[in-house]
């Protein structure tokens, strides 16, 4: 476990992309039951993989970067979800990589309030999934799967961060709560000297992470924010709402603007739209 912070994004890049990535328990008993399948009866197909462990972000992170670390000169497209990743690797070869896996539980077994810490900002980026793929339907949108995967793996670098350096992710944590006045960038450049959400973009370039995932969420890219402006912009709004759920409860709700903004998006009244977060959370 890191106890000290590293100098720059480029060491802090470095240090996690060479790290193992732990995944929820839930999802290491799923692939467990599955493997057994597929030794007794050799019945187990991409889908079912995916509807077992495609939900969690970690694993998810894990497969996509195994996929990309190990891309060969004949692939030509990118593989942004783990149906395909499995199709193109194999249903063996997936099991003989993934498993058994690095459980969350027992790599953090001394660290409990971390792997709380973690298990609440996945079911943060739960919400954010479930609210953008709603609103990418109504939208008709092709970017539908890929934006779901980014809402799912938004704020990996904040997870990889509690898994791999929790003394250091709870400092940050502590600053935010003693002075909330000053916003969570400032008080990670006093804790960690680089801002979590550059580390993130950092880390999807360096690991390679799908170019449409990248595009949708990377501020630096100008000609996706024109080219992607409805997506991003739908995305930018499902975590806003996710993130102000988890701030403040069930009681939360979008702004007017928001609800405004929606509407638009979406061609619907704005009652419909507040139906429609309703009926999604619910």
């Amino acid at each position: 476990m890191l106890a000290q912070p590293l100098p720059d994004l480029a060491a802090w890049s470095q240090y996690l992309t060479g790290q193992p990535i732990p995944v929820l328990l839930d999802t290491a008993e799923e692939l467990s039951l599955l493997a057994e399948v597929e030794a007794r009866h050799g019945t187990v197909d991409a889908h079912l993989i995916d509807d077992a462990v495609g939900d969690d972000p970690l694993m998810t992170l894990q497969v996509l970067t195994h996929v990309s670390r190990h891309r060969t000169d004949r692939q030509i497209t990118d593989v942004d979800t783990v149906t395909a990743a499995v199709v193109l690797m194999g249903i063996g070869p997936f099991f003989q990589t993934f498993s058994p896996p690095l459980v969350l539980d027992d790599h953090l077994e001394a660290h409990p309030r971390a792997v709380a810490e973690i298990r609440r900002l996945i079911r943060r980026a739960w919400c954010a999934a479930r609210l953008v793929t709603e609103f990418a339907l109504l939208h008709t949108d092709g970017h539908a799967s890929a934006l779901q995967k980014a809402a799912l793996l938004h704020g990996h670098a904040n997870i990889l961060l509690w898994c791999h350096a929790p003394v250091l992710a709870q400092a940050v944590r502590d600053r935010c709560e003693q002075d909330p006045a000053q916003d969570s960038a400032h008080h990670e450049r006093a804790v960690l000297n680089i801002e979590l959400r550059a580390l993130e973009h950092q880390l999807a370039r360096d690991w390679g992470l799908p170019a449409t995932l990248r595009r949708l969420t990377d501020p630096d890219d100008a000609r996706s924010q024109i080219l992607l402006q409805p997506q991003r912009r739908l995305l930018e709004l499902a975590l806003m709402l996710a993130d102000r759920l988890d701030r403040e409860g069930t009681q939360a709700t979008p702004t007017l603007d928001e609800l405004d903004e929606l509407s638009t998006l979406l061609t619907l009244s704005t009652p419909s739209v507040q139906r429609l977060i309703d009926n999604t959370l619910a």
